[in-house]
């Protein structure tokens, strides 16, 4: 029968409770394994007990994925599984592949409607777009432009805010024509009164008349040409040339009787509505003005 400090009989085999360096508090650790073969990375010891990872733990890594700026900031092992949970997590997010160089049209279209653009052009709405006062949407232009949105792949979004940008664009366009134009006026009117003074009613009656004797009223709106001065002096000097009895007497709807001792009286009045722009009657004061102008600075623009 084998001794009691033996095990299956062998005498020359400690017991496991004799042999304090197995179970006891000293038990030292593990020998660290063989030397990896010549080439290989020894991925022992590249965690630390707190987590922290060796400086050159990425040598380990397939040389492709060793260079990734994403790897950087990685130190230790609690930072890197952190990053693993975040990237599969955002797998299932939403995304929009972006189409290379050579993509289809097809791709293009799905990446578009993708980013918020309509099926078809006539899908993009006007509804709830601001606009400047005065601006007023063009049919055959919001056609137009919405054509052009839906080519160039634009969403809801941007299509509205590419409206209002024009409008508001248009409406700084027509403000400073409009300032222009009365700066011009203006400037006209006072050349016109320094010139021919009290004469000046007369001037424009015969302006008027030798404007519509030429058939020179519409060309001259068209091209916003009543306001300047060259243009009057010229059809001044058309009626001063040709005879009163070879002029036909024009439409003077908006030209006063006695036209010069209006605009005198107005003009002349630094308190009357035509120089303040928050009085009531200032809008009704101008476009009078402009009415009295109106056939002179046509004929002048001939």
């Amino acid at each position: 029968m084998p001794e009691n400090n033996t095990i299956l009989g062998n005498p020359n085999t400690t017991r496991i409770d004799d042999n304090p360096q197995v179970n006891g508090e000293n038990t030292p650790p593990a020998a660290p394994p063989a030397t990896p073969p010549s080439g290989e990375f020894d991925f022992s010891g590249i965690v630390a007990k707190d987590g922290s990872l060796s400086e050159n733990w990425r040598d380990g890594l397939p040389e492709d994925l060793r260079g990734e700026k994403s790897l950087e900031n990685i130190k230790d092992f609690r930072h890197l599984a952190q990053s693993y949970v975040h990237a599969q997590h955002a797998i299932g997010a939403n995304k929009i592949a972006i189409p290379g160089e050579h993509a289809t049209a097809d791709e293009m279209a799905a990446f578009y409607n993708a980013l918020g653009r309509p099926e078809k052009a006539d899908g993009y709405d006007v509804k709830g777009i601001q606009l400047p006062k005065g601006i007023e949407l063009d049919d055959a232009q919001l056609k137009e432009f919405r054509e052009f949105a839906h080519e160039n792949g634009l969403s809801q979004k941007t299509f509205a805010k590419m409206l209002e940008y024009d409008a508001s664009r248009a409406a700084k366009q027509a403000e400073a024509a409009e300032q222009d134009a009365k700066l011009e006026y203006d400037e006209t009117v006072a050349k016109l009164k320094s010139e021919f003074g009290p004469k000046l009613n007369d001037v424009i009656l015969q302006c008027n008349k030798a404007m519509d004797t030429f058939g020179l009223k519409d060309v001259l709106v068209q091209h916003n040409l009543l306001n300047n001065y060259s243009v009057i002096k010229a059809l001044v000097n058309i009626g001063s040339k040709i005879s009163e009895s070879k002029l036909v007497d024009g439409d003077r709807s908006g030209i006063d009787h006695t036209p010069q001792r209006r605009i005198d009286e107005i003009v002349n009045n630094p308190d009357d509505p035509f120089y303040k722009k928050d009085h009531p009657a200032h809008d009704d004061r101008v476009a009078e003005v402009r009415r009295l102008m109106d056939a002179a600075n046509r004929a002048a623009q001939a």
